[in-house]
């Protein structure tokens, strides 16, 4: 089913008149999703990897924190994460 496929992470594999070993790649494609919440009391980044690891296991490869925010009239802070 692969050579009918038009996913360009089997394309770009592969050039005319080159022979090349194929590499497998995850069948899920990548899906990036945002997530941002404020952070309670003694909160710690290893709480967060913990409940991911928990949940989605090897679904999710990788986790960056991409925003820092800190409301002064909340006197909050909030991280959001992709």
């Amino acid at each position: 089913r692969l050579f009918w496929t038009q996913d360009p992470r089997f394309l770009d594999q592969f050039e005319d008149g080159k022979i090349t070993q194929f590499q497998p790649y995850s069948k899920y494609p990548p899906c990036y999703k945002d997530v941002t919440f404020w952070l309670p009391e003694n909160y710690h980044l290893n709480d967060l990897n913990e409940v991911i690891r928990t949940r989605a296991g090897d679904m999710v490869e990788n986790v960056d924190l991409i925003d820092d925010f800190f409301n002064k009239k909340l006197n909050r802070q909030s991280h959001c994460y992709r």
